[in-house]
Formats: C-alpha cells, structure tokens, sequence
C-alpha cells in the first residue's frame, strides 16, 4: 500500500471513529436532557400536590370548627328544650 491508500484509509476510519463517538456523546446529552426535564415535571407536579394537600388541610379544619359549632348549637337547643318542659310542668302545677 502507497502513502496516500494508507492516509485516506485512516482518515476514513478516524472520521468513522469520530462520529461513532460524537454521536453517542450527543445522543447521551439528549438523554440527560430529557432526564432534567422530566424531573423537574416531577418537581412541579409534586409541589402542585403539597399545595392541594395544604388547601385540602385548611378546609378541613375549617369544616371540623363548623362541626364543633354546630354540636354547640344542637347541645345549647336540647337545653332550652329541658328548660322549657320544667318550667311547662312547674306552670302546670301552680295553675298559671
């Protein structure tokens, strides 16, 4: 083989070499790439979800104040309805 068979034979194989190579590093770049993004998606909607949970947390506590509010009022009318049925009975036995 002359010089120049062995120089064009090596530069095809560098060449063959050097995209082999390149493409792999590129193809590993797209890779990361799309592995950043889709955690950061992941981020975003686990972020999303803290939030909803911390909505979802308020109104809770908010719905259980209403309760307790309300057991008050239904405990305070059992009461008047007590009180009311003494003072009929009492009213009933004095004559008024």
């Amino acid at each position: 083989m002359d010089t120049d068979t062995i120089v064009t034979v090596l530069t095809g194989l560098a060449g063959v070499t050097g995209g082999f190579f390149g493409g792999k590093r590129l193809g590993n770049q797209q890779i990361q790439t799309t592995a950043v993004n889709t955690v950061q998606l992941l981020q975003a909607a686990v972020a999303e979800l803290k939030d909803q949970n911390t909505l979802k947390d308020q109104k809770i506590a908010e719905l259980g104040a209403r309760v307790e509010v309300l057991e008050g009022l239904v405990t305070q009318r059992a009461r008047v309805e007590e009180v009311h049925e003494t003072v009929t009975r009492i009213a009933a036995k004095v004559g008024a």
